[in-house]
């Protein structure tokens, strides 16, 4: 009986200290002495972890009055959910749509952001744009894309776009009139001309202003031009006594970078003549010697 009570003892003690504190020790909790071994941690990449392998697209040409569309892939390759606050473009003609449900990519997720570029009422040229991604990211929390390209022109598109009244009016104006407001000489040329003026290959109708067709007027001519237009051409009158846009100052202006471009041509031309004339002597004299 006795070495029955000495086997309860411990029992009956161990049940008492578990009744009065409610704390079981560690020894005996299930599975503690068989625990699995710890996962290993990337510390590399701990949290969320924004991810871009392709940041910048090239559309190369983008026809006037169309939409360039690109779509970026987003990877998040951290071990927390990667939230992306916002999406912030470079500037109004550029949006940027992100796939993912309430913004949000989980670990070892992905999603696409489709970036658009509207090329409508946009003038001919090269453009650079870009979307600033923010994130909780540990790294690289503003990141970014970029596209770029060159707006060229669309026959169609231009003529959808052509109002009825010429080319001072309505969506017109946008590139023959707005860009030109305020400016004189060369910068009211590259606004108001160069639209027009300019080489072949880009799809430019009028002559470019380094041809013999251009240079080759006077001054006086070149006035008459360009206030009062050429009759059965695309070439408009571009003074305002012609419901043009131009006044008298604006179009002295023009006369006078002109003017001054074509003294600058001929200089070059004559430097040269004269410096093919030299090697030509020169060469003649070796083959003497």
């Amino acid at each position: 009986m006795k070495s029955r009570i000495l086997y309860a003892l411990p029992a009956l003690l161990f049940a008492a200290l578990v009744a009065a504190t409610g704390i079981l020790p560690n020894l005996w909790q299930p599975g503690s002495l068989h625990a699995a071994n710890p996962v290993p941690v990337d510390t590399a990449k701990k949290g969320a972890q924004i991810k871009i392998d392709e940041d910048s697209y090239d559309f190369h040409n983008i026809e006037q009055g169309t939409k360039a569309i690109h779509d970026f892939l987003i990877q998040n390759v951290g071990t927390d959910t990667l939230v992306i606050s916002a999406t912030r473009p470079s500037c109004g003609c550029t949006a940027a749509v992100l796939d993912a449900p309430n913004s949000r990519i989980p670990p070892g997720g992905s999603s696409r952001l489709k970036v658009t570029f509207d090329a409508n009422n946009k003038p001919e040229g090269p453009i650079i744009k870009s979307v600033t991604i923010i994130s909780n990211s540990v790294t690289n929390p503003d990141a970014m894309v970029r596209i770029q390209g060159r707006v060229v022109k669309s026959l169609l598109a231009h003529k959808t776009m052509m109002h009825l009244d010429g080319i001072f009016q309505g969506n017109c104006a946008t590139c023959h009139v707005d860009k030109g407001q305020g400016e004189l000489g060369a910068r009211l040329y590259e606004a108001d001309c160069a639209v027009c003026h300019g080489n072949k290959a880009d799809g430019k109708p009028g002559p470019d202003l380094a041809t013999d067709a251009m240079l080759k007027h006077t001054p006086r001519e070149w006035q008459q031009i360009i206030s009062d237009g050429i009759p059965k051409t695309a070439m408009p009158a571009f003074a305002t006594r012609n419901k043009g846009p131009l006044g008298d100052e604006e179009i002295s202006s023009l006369i006078e970078y002109m003017g001054a471009y074509k003294k600058e041509v001929e200089r070059n031309r004559v430097i040269n003549s004269l410096g093919s004339t030299g090697a030509a002597a020169t060469s003649s004299a070796k083959v003497k010697d």
